[in-house]
């Protein structure tokens, strides 16, 4: 038998079979939201600390899913005595929350 027959009674491909796995939340966006609820503001650079090395990103996309932030720019220094514009995020709330 030669690879372009079909074999009767085998296995489907096994990227489409059903998993016993529940796939996981996105834990960035987890993390990063929860910290933003605790009443905390975060920008790019302390976002580093929780593991969200594209802070704006995670925002966009939690925003797509309904949440809803207050962002500011703001100045802070580097390691190089300049300065870098970043913007600092604020959880304002979901959906009817806000107000």
């Amino acid at each position: 038998m030669n690879d372009d027959q079909k074999i009767k009674g085998a296995a489907p491909c096994q990227e489409n079979a059903p998993s016993k796995y529940v796939k996981q939340q996105n834990t960035k966006e987890l993390s990063i939201l929860e910290e933003l609820r605790t009443g905390r503001t975060l920008n790019r650079f302390e976002a580093e600390r929780l593991g969200d090395h594209c802070l704006h990103s995670t925002i966009s996309t939690l925003r797509s899913k309904g949440y809803s932030f207050y962002d500011e720019w703001e100045r802070v220094p580097t390691r190089f005595n300049k300065e870098a514009r970043v913007k600092r995020y604020r959880y304002v709330g979901l959906g009817r929350e806000q107000g």
